[in-house]
């Protein structure tokens, strides 16, 4: 028997000297507890043997060990010993209820397991009207009762008699108490739910532990069963069963400890009549030859029929629409182009939605009779309105006649209307896109054009209504020239636009190893990517694409094509195929200054949105230096690279080329390095209102801004003038971001436009950065006082070099910037500071330090 939480007694038929466990099953399962410790044998040749389990096994469980024991030296074959008593609570000798204040608490219904301390050992337990006078048995030290015999509320005592042990003469007795309480389980749900509600149960009990509910049928057979909760003394817990047919149920519960079952009443599931409809007005517009997507939505149900068409209208086509994903919609597709067809009737219906189902069921009319033999596009349904209705279910049409939602399919009348160019980078893959791909690399890396350059990819955009059909069916490469005995007469032709004269074109050859198609049936736009380093003419396998060829591409649809009436459609649209080529600066040298942000540019017949690299070196031995700064080329075939030349030195000869994937196009152009564009300023002691200052002159060799800064040169851009040109300026007005209150420090510092924005965009970097003059910023610095009091002074000194300032900002914020060392930072409190506001004082905590700053006094 199995009693306190894993272990086990068993009780051989022989004595043996060693008993080892080789497996133990659970509910027939094997692994799923282990032996913690070694069989033991109570003593020479006992027949008693206790092992430990890894952890309990509960009364409602089934136990089997298969054992080995040896006997005399002998080891027996394995012993399968089945059906192992489990107990839930023990009562054991010298366990410590010893006393009635110190009863241990048993459930009523759980089994118990009465311990002794020997083998055969006398036992009494009495309370309430129950005396039982009897002992563990012969090899055994452990009785087991069921608590279900004894009284609730009741308590009780179990007196252990030793008659191998006496004391003066007497047997030795001890005493165990317990109480038997009830377990309390009871359940509670809903007897009468629908087949679109949750079952649940709930439950509880006075104490915790595992349990097990079942759900049973009318038949009483166990339909779903949960067994990995327990209870919860005090508290509710919920079964939670899964969604049910209609019908008349009942759920089990069964605490795992006692065997303690409660049934609820019988539930009764009702079935839910569900209803299906179409989306919106239920009226969809389509061209013929077009997918239709027609939007079914559903409830309380998963099922539908859909019916296009009908006999007054000599045509009908009948599906069968599962939700499977249950978000209570589906939108089917209908393929115009394939009705009728009996050859690819499999093509007829599919969904947009993978995770939903659609199955084909019939299609009839006089139409399908006269066309069912027939290949796809040899007659098409007519333009005209089609009737669709939709019914709950998977039924046959012959049960459609009372629909639960009614709705119209209208096929105008299909269009081919022209054919545009686009290019694209080098390399680019098409082949894995799809439409809303295609639309986002518009205006980056997708561009109109009416020139290609070599190696580049040539984007066809086909704009023709009522072909997606005859696409689906047949596939994209329909639309290429190598697809033969095309039943739709439909063709992409990339033509010579001048043969010279007495000639026909030669024909570009389009394959799918060279050509890619990517469908936008929504907009009734088809793309064709041919990648124009890999197309060959047709009158040779030796004559390639080459630079400056002419095309012409054509798309057309023959007379014998249904789709278009037996009248030939074709639009037309010619490009030319250009030269990779680049030039920087239109092939004229270039001078940059020894600053950073200097700007290299040039123009380009590659795509768009193509990666290039603007490759900067040095022409002299003695002065080596390279840049390779990159970029994109832009949308109108332009491209702008900045490179920083204020490490090399003035009059450093260079050369300049554009390379693409490591390779250089057009021709390098020749460069010099010239001095850095210098600037000076003059900012005097003066008087202010505080919310404007004047600085005296400054002279800004490549135009740009004068930031105004607060304290020193480091500190906070409190106000930044407006653009000024290059040259000599004076008396410029700046205002200032924030009102000083009193008399204040600032320092003046010139600024350059690197970007040529006209806008002040220094944050730090090198946009916009402070003229230099020996590596340091140029600044002047004021004194200005707030109020009447005080004269202009004397001109401050100009031109003095200072370490370039580190605030990334024009406005002062509230956190301060960590010192770097040998620099000071003082924290200004309310009513202190160089005459700002309290707000600005506090805001005006400055980055110092982060380049030495020189000023000029």
């Amino acid at each position: 028997m199995e009693y306190d939480d894993g272990t086990v007694e068993l009780v051989l038929n022989q004595s043996a000297s060693s008993v080892s466990v080789d497996r133990v099953f659970v509910d027939g399962e094997e692994g799923a507890l282990g032996v913690s410790s070694d069989a033991t044998v109570g003593g020479p040749n006992s027949r008693t043997v206790t092992l430990e389990l890894s952890d309990d096994v509960t009364p409602n469980q089934n136990l089997t060990l298969d054992v080995e024991a040896t006997r005399n030296g002998e080891t027996t074959e394995d012993i399968i010993v089945e059906d192992i008593e489990t107990t839930a609570t023990a009562i054991s000798q010298d366990g410590g209820a010893n006393t009635a204040g110190d009863a241990t608490l048993v459930y009523h219904g759980e089994p118990l397991a009465i311990v002794a301390n020997n083998a055969g050992e006398q036992i009494r337990i009495t309370g309430g009207d129950t005396t039982i006078q009897t002992d563990t048995g012969t090899n055994s030290n452990v009785y087991t009762y069921d608590s279900d015999r004894l009284s609730t509320g009741e308590s009780y005592r179990v007196t252990f008699r030793d008659s191998t042990e006496t004391v003066d003469g007497s047997e030795v007795t001890s005493r165990e108490y317990f109480n038997v309480s009830s377990l309390g389980l009871s359940i509670s749900t809903d007897t009468s739910i629908t087949d679109d509600d949750a079952l649940e149960v709930e439950a509880s009990a006075n104490r915790d532990g595992p349990a097990v509910a079942k759900l049973l049928d009318d038949d009483d057979d166990v339909v779903e069963t949960i067994g990995d909760q327990n209870l919860r003394g005090g508290q509710d817990v919920t079964f939670n069963f899964s969604f049910q047919d209609a019908g008349n149920y009942t759920v089990n519960v069964t605490d795992n400890n006692t065997g303690t079952t409660v049934t609820t009443d019988t539930i009764q599931v009702n079935e839910v009549d569900g209803e299906v409809s179409f989306e919106g007005n239920g009226f969809v517009t389509e061209e013929v030859g077009d997918v239709a997507r027609i939007p079914v939505e559903f409830d309380n149900t998963e099922e539908a029929t859909l019916v296009v068409g009908n006999d007054d209208q000599n045509y009908y086509a009948v599906a069968h629409v599962t939700d499977d994903d249950d978000d209570g919609e589906a939108t089917v597709l209908f393929n115009s182009y394939a009705a009728g067809s009996e050859e690819v009737s499999d093509e007829l219906f599919d969904v947009a939605d993978g995770d939903d189902d659609v199955e084909f069921e019939t299609q009839g009319g006089q139409f399908y009779e006269d066309n069912s033999d027939e290949v796809p596009s040899e007659n098409l349904l007519a333009a005209a309105d089609y009737d669709m209705n939709v019914t709950t279910g998977h039924v046959a049409v012959s049960e459609t006649d009372d629909p639960d939602a009614v709705g119209g399919l209208s096929l105008d009348d299909r269009s081919t209307e022209q054919i545009t160019i686009w290019t694209a980078p080098r390399n680019d893959d098409y082949s894995d896109l799809d439409a809303e791909d295609v639309h986002e690399r518009i205006g980056s890396n997708l561009t109109q054009t009416d020139e290609v350059a070599y190696e580049d990819v040539a984007v066809h955009a086909i704009e023709a209504s009522g072909v997606e059909g005859a696409l689906d069916v047949h596939g994209n490469d329909a639309l290429l020239d190598d697809f033969e005995d095309d039943p739709n007469d439909m063709t992409l032709f990339l033509n010579e636009s001048d043969p010279g004269p007495n000639a026909e074109p030669d024909s570009l050859q389009l394959n799918t190893s060279n050509s890619d198609v990517v469908q936008d049936a929504t907009n009734d736009t088809y793309f064709v990517a041919v990648d124009t380093d890999d197309v060959w003419f047709d009158d040779t396998t030796t004559t390639q694409l080459a630079n400056d060829d002419g095309l012409t591409a054509n798309f057309t649809i023959g007379s014998e094509s249904e789709l278009t009436g037996d009248d030939t459609e074709s639009v037309n649209e010619s490009y030319d195929l250009v030269e990779r080529d680049a030039s920087i600066n239109d092939d004229e040298d270039i001078t940059v200054r020894a600053q950073s942000g200097e700007q290299i540019s040039g123009e380009t017949s590659i795509a768009p949105g193509t990666d290039l690299t603007v490759r900067v070196r040095s022409s002299e031995t003695d002065e080596p230096f390279q840049l390779t700064p990159e970029t994109e080329v832009t949308e109108n075939g332009t491209f702008t690279v900045e490179g920083d030349f204020s490490d090399v030195n003035p009059g450093t000869n260079f050369s300049a080329s554009v390379r693409v994937s490591g390779s250089q196009l057009g021709d390098s152009v020749d460069g010099q390095v010239t001095e850095a564009a210098g600037a000076n300023v003059t900012f005097s002691d003066q008087n202010s209102d505080g919310s404007t200052v004047t600085v005296d002159s400054a002279d800004l060799g490549a135009g740009g801004f004068i930031a105004i800064h607060a304290d020193n040169a480091s500190g906070n851009i409190v106000g930044v003038s407006d653009y000024l040109e290059s040259g000599s300026q004076e008396d410029v007005e700046v205002e200032l971001n924030m009102t000083l209150n009193e008399s204040a420090t600032l320092v003046a510092m010139p600024h350059r436009d690197t970007n040529g924005n006209e806008e002040f965009d220094f944050n730090g970097s090198d946009v916009d950065a402070p003229y230099t003059q020996d590596g340091d910023a140029v600044t002047s610095s004021a004194e200005v006082t707030v109020g009447d009091a005080g004269d202009n002074g004397t001109d401050t000194p100009t031109d003095t070099p200072t370490d370039t300032p580190t605030e990334d900002t024009p406005t002062p914020t509230d956190t301060a910037t960590p010192e770097e060392p040998g620099t000071t930072t003082t924290d200004t409190t309310e009513g202190e500071g160089p005459g700002f506001t309290a707000v600005l004082a506090l805001v005006a905590l400055v980055a110092a330090g982060l380049l030495a700053v020189r000023r000029d006094n």
